[in-house]
């Protein structure tokens, strides 16, 4: 007995909408990508290698693109623009207004950017934390802002874009910025850095998101407790996204969400190393470089730190043999390897690899369990031939968070 989904009172010109609970649409991906490997299997089965099969060969092209196109369309069903969370946003300003006794214009652009559902439900409180504490922290009092040459009223811009396989959320405001020495001072204080040690403005802003951390000298009931810039940096980890920020003391600060827009499938490019296979995002992927011996420095004052000269970048190198346990000691020369380039947003890292195998659209799988201790991955991947794929966190690898 098949269900009917109950048809929604809305109306379009184009036809009737239909109201389907995203429940049994999460069923239908989860077919969708067991269907994906089904037909892989089939397709690749090594009993078909020997036989002469007239057409088969076009058939199982065909069939494979037919999968594709389901995959593609299972995807959007789940897609949902951000403008809900947007507007929702749009009336708690109107209430940090009231409350802080501040001016506040709220700026919204591209709401009509889509975003998986499963990401949309969770995403509202992670922004909410972040517009509370520009509010807050970073927007000064009308008076302040006269005295500061600034207009009245602070402006926070609520924007959103899709950049590839990912969803780039930026909140910026125009308000006082973070105050580098004092949030140096507290992360000393906490043993993150050294007594003497002038951290890059990156590592610095990185400080706000560990658990507990607040420079505030009051808690009000708008920045809350401390506790709620970790939460944003826990949930976007669980969607398999990252924060950057930048900040200008004096003129504002930004904090950029990038998030993919679906969580069900990857476009990726399949890598080989030893007998592990990875798999990483297309976007991810600047360059791929077979360098010759005269491309490879090695730099002996940073405990043999090794850096790949590609037409004069100098790109720190990244061995995924020392991230992961059980992988083979030895390492190769640069040149017997080729190099996938990655553009983070700490700076380019290149990891050096055996083969580049293929490009496909996996089934991506979270890691539970056990398997949540391995790091530098975002969990792990169901190829086309059955195989399992770690998927690489090209940020946490650039960052050495990966490293055991």
């Amino acid at each position: 007995m098949s269900a009917r989904p109950e048809r929604s009172a809305e109306a379009s010109a184009g036809g009737a909408l239909l109201r389907v609970s995203s429940d049994k649409i999460g069923r239908l991906m989860d077919l969708v990508g067991e269907l994906s490997l089904s037909v892989s299997e089939t397709i690749n089965a090594p009993e078909l290698a020997e036989l002469d099969l007239v057409g088969f060969e076009a058939a199982a092209h065909r069939l494979s693109m037919i999968v594709r196109e389901v995959q593609d369309a299972a995807t959007e069903l789940r897609l949902v623009p951000v403008a809900e969370v947007f507007r929702r946003l749009n009336r708690m300003v109107r209430e940090l207004q009231r409350d802080s006794g501040k001016e506040i214009d709220l700026v919204i652009e591209g709401e009509e950017t889509a975003i998986d559902k499963l990401v949309a439900d969770r995403l509202y409180d992670p922004l909410l934390h972040v517009v509370r504490n520009s509010a807050d922290h970073g927007l000064e009092p009308p008076e302040e802002r006269e005295a500061a040459g600034k207009t009245r009223a602070g402006r926070i811009t609520l924007s959103a874009t899709q950049v590839g396989s990912e969803v780039r959320i930026r909140v910026a405001d125009d308000g006082r910025g973070l105050n580098r020495d004092r949030i140096l001072a507290k992360a000393r204080e906490r043993g993150m850095f050294g007594p003497t040690e002038e951290p890059e403005n990156a590592l610095v802003w990185k400080a706000i998101f560990e658990p507990g951390f607040s420079t505030a000298e009051a808690v009000t009931t708008l920045s809350g407790r401390g506790v709620g810039m970790d939460v944003l940096n826990t949930t976007m980890k669980d969607l398999r996204g990252r924060i950057s920020v930048d900040s200008l003391e004096g003129q504002g600060t930004t904090v950029a969400l990038h998030i993919p827009v679906s969580l069900a499938f990857l476009d990726s490019i399949i890598l080989r190393l030893g007998r592990q296979l990875f798999c990483v995002p297309i976007e991810d992927i600047a360059e791929i470089a077979k360098p010759g011996a005269s491309d490879q420095l090695q730099i002996s004052a940073d405990a043999g730190r090794e850096t790949l000269r590609l037409r004069d970048r100098f790109i720190p190198v990244c061995r995924l043999e020392r991230f992961f346990d059980g992988m083979r000691s030895d390492l190769p020369p640069l040149s017997d390897m080729v190099s996938i380039v990655f553009e983070t947003s700490a700076g380019p890292i290149a990891v050096p690899v055996d083969e580049v195998l293929d490009r496909q659209q996996v089934v991506m799988k979270p890691l539970t369990g056990a398997l949540q201790s391995v790091r530098a991955s975002w969990g792990c991947a169901l190829l086309a031939s059955g195989e399992v794929a770690m998927v690489l966190d090209c940020e946490r690898l650039a960052t050495g968070e990966g490293r055991g």
